[in-house]
């Protein structure tokens, strides 16, 4: 999601240089939409995501608007499925300093997730505890809510909660980075601070 964060940002600078040039925003729009059909006839599914994501927002070209809502659409389900095949599976917790501590003779030694197409288990261990005790389950849901870039594959919890979920292509880690909250309106996002919790899977 990195290269379409880079991808969206390109393009909102092209944007403002059309716009500096007295480009035609209608024409420019245009443009957007059919380098997207380009992009996915290439099978660069993230470069055309970005581009009918920036063509849909425009607006200007009703039909073209439309059209673009349909392919982002469509492009949301294809990244989810591909996402959800890396989430499943159990992952232990690796960040042992960012564990909430109870009583002294009840600390936590161990959390892990397990994920399936649906849902998010979450577990702890105990030091007297023979197996791991699910704390709490959340449905595996999208937000539908639109972010500053447009990113597709964001998790939103039961309390509206929003996490990031990726696996590392390098290390094969599972990285959960908490966004902020889902409202009426869109998401409220942390710029700085925000939580990161990595897990590795086990077999």
């Amino acid at each position: 999601m990195k290269k379409l964060i880079l991808l969206i940002f390109l393009t909102f600078s092209n944007l403002l240089f059309s716009q500096e040039e007295d480009t035609n925003p209608e024409d420019y729009q245009k443009k957007l939409f059919t380098e997207g059909h380009a992009a996915m006839k290439n099978r660069d599914l993230t470069v055309a995501y970005n581009l009918f994501s920036q063509s849909q927002i425009l607006g200007f070209n009703e039909e073209i608007k439309n059209k673009s809502f349909q392919k982002t659409d469509s492009l949301k389900l294809v990244f989810r499925e591909k996402l959800k095949q890396k989430l499943v599976g159990n992952w232990k917790m690796l960040n042992v300093e960012s564990w909430a501590l109870r009583e002294p003779s009840d600390s936590v030694v161990g959390k892990m997730i397990t994920i399936d197409p649906n849902q998010i288990l979450f577990y702890e261990l105990y030091p007297k505890s023979k197996k791991w005790n699910l704390i709490k389950s959340e449905k595996l849901i999208f937000s539908e809510k639109l972010t500053m870039n447009f990113d597709p594959l964001l998790i939103v919890y039961f309390n509206k909660e929003v996490w990031s979920y990726n696996v590392d292509e390098t290390s094969g880690e599972l990285i959960a980075y908490y966004i902020g909250k889902e409202n009426e309106t869109g998401i409220s996002e942390i710029v700085c601070g925000n939580t990161k919790i990595k897990y590795f899977k086990l077999q």
